[in-house]
């Protein structure tokens, strides 16, 4: 079985959701407001794969340019200054330290018993601390208790392909300049390791894929299809598979 962190947190949070988007490949409505998170995130991944050969804050802000649209309104230009005053404090804060980074936007594939994890992780940098591990956050809050559990698979692929094991694991905010620490080494990697398991243990026995509600429920696009959610959901459409041809 071959899973992400993302296909991991969905099904541990709802397994109808995970069903719906995974399986039954059922697009999600996008959100209000998640345009500027997006750019943000296109942006820093594209500046961070270069980063190495050009770090600097006018290739940062170019690229933030590259994609966005001129604002139009008081409300569009509030979020674009929004976003690149994120950005330079980004880049006054961690900017020097990228051209000697040990991993930027490093994919990696890793082996947990019969469970394949691959994902790409943002960064990993030397610090005076030891090595850290950075995960960048674009939400327009900080979540109160963020889940560990992210960090602790990119720590693994981290360890899997340059052999190092991060001494500190990161959240770094950017809309709201926040970073939140956690302590890394090998407990870390060993409790993701063992916490991935077990959910790909129960996603491999679920018959049922039933939903589970919580805080993410207010921002789900299957609503119509919940049982939680409506007294009489709607029946799930059935995917359209186009018949092969006989020879």
């Amino acid at each position: 079985m071959r899973l992400t962190f993302s296909k991991l947190d969905t099904y541990s949070k709802c397994p109808l959701r995970f069903r719906l988007r995974y399986q039954e490949k059922l697009p999600e409505t996008p959100r209000r407001g998640r345009n500027l998170s997006l750019i943000l995130h296109q942006t820093l991944e594209s500046f961070l794969f270069q980063a190495r050969r050009d770090s600097s804050l006018e290739t940062l802000l170019r690229a933030y340019e590259i994609r966005c649209a001129p604002p139009q309104t008081p409300e569009q230009e509030r979020r674009y200054q929004e976003g690149r005053r994120a950005l330079e404090a980004f880049h006054w804060r961690e900017g020097q330290r990228l051209a000697s980074a040990v991993a930027l936007e490093q994919s990696f594939s890793v082996r947990v018993g019969g469970l394949e994890i691959t994902g790409r992780l943002d960064c990993a940098l030397e610090t005076e601390a030891g090595l850290e591990l950075m995960d960048f956050k674009f939400t327009s809050q900080v979540p109160p208790n963020p889940d560990l559990l992210q960090l602790q698979l990119y720590a693994l692929g981290l360890h899997e392909v340059t052999g190092a094991t991060p001494d500190t694991l990161t959240y770094y905010y950017l809309r709201q300049e926040q970073r939140i620490l956690f302590p890394g080494g090998q407990a870390a990697i060993q409790a993701g390791k063992e916490q991935a398991a077990r959910i790909a243990e129960q996603l491999q026995g679920d018959g049922s894929f039933s939903p589970q509600t919580g805080s993410w429920c207010h921002t789900c696009s299957y609503q119509r299809y919940c049982s939680a959610q409506r007294e009489k959901p709607d029946p799930v459409p059935q995917r359209l598979v186009q018949a092969r041809l006989p020879l």
